[in-house]
């Protein structure tokens, strides 16, 4: 898929806590793991929630007071608000995608980091990551134009195949979902979608949507 730098350090850092998490002979901890399909709640804003959640596969969108947050993929941790605090969800999440999920008892999460404690660097690497993503988002100054095409190019690298010079998109989210996510109107990204069309750049139908990568130096 691209390689983009900040996606590839991102997934990287989730991995790396999944692996502490999971993956770990030493001090091995349970888990269940779940299936959803598309547009299914996984965490619900406002609900208590014991456990955290690793995405395996799939897409799934952060909201709060129905205002799109992130787009997440695999390696995301979800829920990590909730660990050290009341237990009540800031946020919903929600399956975009059919979604493969690892459920994780939050008190077997902090026991493990206090046996091992290691694990809390990672942790806060984490959650210092995910701060700076969203902070870099909302106060980045950059023009509307290239604002939908970094988003749209993220959700390629969540879930776009890439092949002879082009990503092809399953249309799982709606140019509405996207203006919501970008805080910009629907008639602005319509807009910027048809002039990406003219350009050579987008191929967009209602099922699906094709970046050409080799008709963009700045892919």
């Amino acid at each position: 898929m691209l390689l983009n730098p900040c996606e590839l350090e991102n997934n990287c850092i989730n991995r790396e806590f999944r692996e502490y998490l999971l993956n770990d002979p030493s001090y091995p901890i349970s888990y269940d793991k779940l299936y959803f399909d598309a547009n299914k709640t996984i965490i619900k804003e406002t609900q208590t929630i014991d456990a955290i959640y690793i995405v395996v596969s799939g897409v799934v969108i952060e909201t709060k007071n129905q205002v799109v947050l992130h787009f997440l993929g695999t390696e995301e941790c979800l829920g990590l608000d909730t660990m050290f605090h009341n237990q009540i969800a800031a946020s919903s999440i929600i399956s975009l995608t059919k979604t493969t999920i690892y459920k994780i008892p939050t008190h077997e999460v902090i026991q493990k980091l206090k046996a091992q404690p290691e694990g809390i660097l990672k942790l806060n690497k984490l959650l210092s990551n995910h701060t700076a993503i969203l902070k870099k988002r909302l106060t980045t100054r950059t023009s509307n134009y290239d604002k939908t095409l970094q988003a749209l190019l993220h959700l390629a690298f969540l879930y776009g195949e890439e092949k002879n010079d082009a990503i092809y998109m399953t249309m799982y989210f709606s140019k509405k979902m996207l203006a919501n996510y970008l805080q910009l109107s629907y008639a602005t990204v319509a807009s910027i979608c048809k002039r990406l069309v003219a350009q050579g750049i987008l191929h967009d139908e209602p099922h699906g949507m094709i970046i050409y990568t080799k008709n963009n130096t700045n892919l």
